[in-house]
């Protein structure tokens, strides 16, 4: 199902990317918003594979500590937007808000992963006595 999707997928992005390559110089607001509105139409494109992909993680919670597995799914969550985040940044060409934007993503990463990092150690420790 998610190969149905790629190449309409890419050609947008690359519709949309040489269509920014031309407005760029001429209109960079325009061309933020092209850009901007062709990352959200590729977003909507996803919905399909993003509904497959969560009845498959949804069956794979059911199989594996919650705990854990909450983390690991709230730090792709956070990866994924950070970087969306950082990107939109980069393309306005704010360049100390992406590193900015980029370093609060690690931090969140960080604290998302916390519980497990703690469960690790846990048993790091038990099983060493």
């Amino acid at each position: 199902m998610a190969l149905e999707h790629l190449l309409p997928t890419l050609g947008l992005a690359a519709a949309a990317a040489l269509l920014y390559g031309l407005l760029h110089k001429s209109n960079p607001a325009f061309a933020l918003l092209l850009s901007l509105a062709a990352g959200l139409a590729i977003l909507v494109r996803l919905t399909v594979p993003l509904q497959q992909m969560a009845a498959g993680l949804a069956a794979l919670a059911a199989r594996v500590d919650g705990a854990a597995f909450a983390s690991l799914l709230r730090c792709a969550g956070v990866l994924l937007l950070t970087d969306y985040a950082c990107a939109v940044c980069k393309e306005a060409e704010a360049e100390a808000l992406a590193w900015c934007t980029s370093f609060a993503g690690r931090v969140l990463t960080l604290a998302a992963l916390w519980p497990l990092l703690e469960e690790v150690c846990g048993m790091i420790w038990e099983l060493t006595g």
